[in-house]
């Protein structure tokens, strides 16, 4: 038993809600139930009727669009009565390695979208939300993204690559000052989200990169489909602009007084 749950373990695990088609195998008895979470070992199911440890069940299930799996081999390693529903620890026995592989990619994709830092405080349904109205981008190395003075008009984090951030020289009018270089899973011009503004500086793809991308017409639209979404990431907004405020504040203190 130790090693079947080693072996699920090592598979991330996210907590999704979507309703799973369950087919009991030695009855053909049929049900459904709604997912608590998933990887790709296993997930756990709630559901209203009691059903005991050892049975083997056939699976479907529907992550998102695109992402269907059918007639999946599982097997009930747990049961827990919580308050009006038993939550029944499935382990899958039959997920090829192509089905394995799409399953941590889209986990993977929650996890990233969670660790970019304005995205940090939501949860992995919110983070479903955000990848599903998020597009992502390639540049090749040199591609401009966007130009100082342009207008403003979404946020990007890095998936892989690096972009560098630069602004016009006021000492030679073809040059150009490198103020920052963006890695993987940090993020830049989220002021467009919030500001119709123009851009303050430029962006340019510092090696072949691939970006997340959300417009400012989705954000918009994100504040009349999920406004408490919108509350969570404009609090870590202002945490993040405080932060960086602080920050100057003190390299100020240090340039006049260090």
């Amino acid at each position: 038993m130790g090693e079947v749950l080693k072996e699920r373990r090592k598979y991330k695990r996210i907590k999704l809600g979507f309703p799973v088609n369950i087919k009991v195998k030695d009855t053909n008895r049929e049900y459904v139930g709604n997912t608590l979470n998933i990887s790709a070992g296993g997930m756990a199911v709630a559901l209203n009727t009691f059903l005991p440890l050892g049975k083997n069940l056939l699976l479907t299930f529907k992550i998102q669009e695109g992402l269907v799996f059918e007639n999946i081999s599982a097997k009930i390693l747990r049961v827990n009565d919580i308050e009006d529903k038993f939550v029944l620890g499935l382990e899958f026995l039959n997920m090829t390695s192509e089905y394995i592989e799409k399953i941590n990619n889209f986990v993977d994709s929650i996890y990233f979208i969670k660790r970019i830092k304005l995205f940090s405080n939501i949860t992995d349904e919110e983070a479903l939300y955000l990848k599903n109205i998020a597009k992502n981008i390639s540049f090749k190395e040199g591609d401009i993204i966007f130009k100082e003075g342009s207008e403003g008009d979404a946020f990007y984090a890095v998936v892989s690559g690096k972009v560098r951030i630069t602004k016009k020289s006021h000492l030679k009018e073809s040059s150009e000052e490198v103020l920052a270089l963006i890695r993987e899973g940090e993020f830049f011009g989220e002021m467009a989200l919030f500001d119709e503004g123009e851009r303050t500086a430029s962006a340019i793809a510092h090696t072949d990169t691939l970006l997340f991308v959300i417009t400012a017409d989705d954000f918009n639209k994100m504040m009349t489909d999920n406004h408490k979404l919108v509350i969570k990431i404009l609090l870590e907004f202002i945490r993040t602009l405080s932060r960086r405020l602080k920050t100057m504040d003190q390299e100020m203190v240090d340039l006049l007084f260090g």
